[in-house]
């Protein structure tokens, strides 16, 4: 990505004289030109950014969208420093988070025993409207409430200051949070789209091989090809009753294999898919062999996360 500059042009049309008749007119934008060369030199440190952050309280989430503004409005920095803004940003925005969803069943605890009973009053609405100027929403699992980030947020607030293996990992996971993975070892997503997700992920570390966002890339793109190999607790890929292939997920595997031949994904689930031919699609271990060869584990017994 280009450095982003900001020029500012100051234009001043009151005179019909010609510029050079003018000296003192022409020394007072000289003046404003070095003050924005200045203020140009000055964004594009951390520093200032920096200071800001840490002169906010983190146990406020309103300082988070005061954060916002600062880097949507007056942050320019060069791609060898936006990542480390967004790495910044990020241990501040859940520090405060986290804070946010520890403190809901203590000083939002009116707030909370209203949701549970369904009454969203003028206070649940405040509530709600807090949570949303700051790029927050509330959700739940497992019965219990919970505070984290609106799919679109770090994408909107770091569009202007990214590196473009970020953008691409931001784009990624919007179009994921917007539909959520899992929930109770349930899998919420079809085959085909998780399909899809394992797809996306190994494109991405291939495209991006050196990146800060490998290991998060890595885990993605593993839990992802390891849900499609051997489905979640309470997401079986066999019929209890009959122990054979579920029809979906064979026709998954069968688009997959096709549409992806060339892929380590797509090369995994062939040589899987040809074995569970052979056997007429009835489980067997198979799948054992398949994971050692590659280094891969079984999603049973594992509590993957929800978003």
């Amino acid at each position: 990505m280009k450095k982003l500059i900001v020029i500012f042009l100051v234009v001043s049309v009151f005179s019909c004289r010609n510029q050079n008749d003018n000296p003192k007119k022409n020394e007072s934008k000289n003046k404003i030109k070095n003050q924005s060369a200045k203020k140009i030199k000055k964004q594009e440190t951390l520093d200032e950014y920096i200071a800001l952050l840490d002169s906010l309280r983190a146990f406020d989430i309103n300082s988070i969208s005061i954060a916002k503004e600062y880097i949507t409005n007056k942050m320019n920095v060069p791609e060898s420093l936006a990542d480390s803004a967004y790495y910044i940003f990020l241990e501040f925005f859940y520090t405060t988070t986290n804070r946010m969803t520890d403190s809901l069943e203590t000083k939002y605890s009116s707030v909370t025993n209203k949701l549970y009973k369904n009454n969203e009053d003028t206070e649940v609405q405040k509530f709600y409207s807090k949570l949303n100027q700051n790029g927050l929403a509330l959700f739940m699992s497992e019965g219990t409430f919970y505070v984290d980030v609106q799919p679109d947020f770090f994408y909107n607030t770091f569009k202007h200051n990214l590196s473009p293996s970020l953008k691409e990992y931001l784009i990624l996971r919007n179009k994921e949070l917007k539909e959520p993975f899992s929930e109770d070892a349930i899998l919420l997503l079809s085959f085909d789209k998780l399909s899809e997700r394992v797809y996306a992920w190994e494109k991405f570390i291939e495209s991006y091989p050196n990146t800060k966002l490998t290991n998060e890339a890595n885990y993605y793109y593993k839990v992802y090809l390891e849900t499609l190999l051997t489905g979640l607790d309470n997401s079986r890929l066999f019929d209890w009753n009959t122990n054979i292939l579920l029809p979906e997920v064979k026709k998954t595997y069968e688009r997959y294999k096709t549409s992806y031949p060339e892929t380590r994904s797509g090369k995994i689930i062939n040589e899987y898919y040809q074995i569970l031919k052979h056997n007429d699609f009835y489980y067997s271990d198979s799948i054992g062999f398949i994971l050692k060869k590659y280094k891969l584990s079984s999603m049973h017994m594992i509590q993957p996360h929800l978003r």
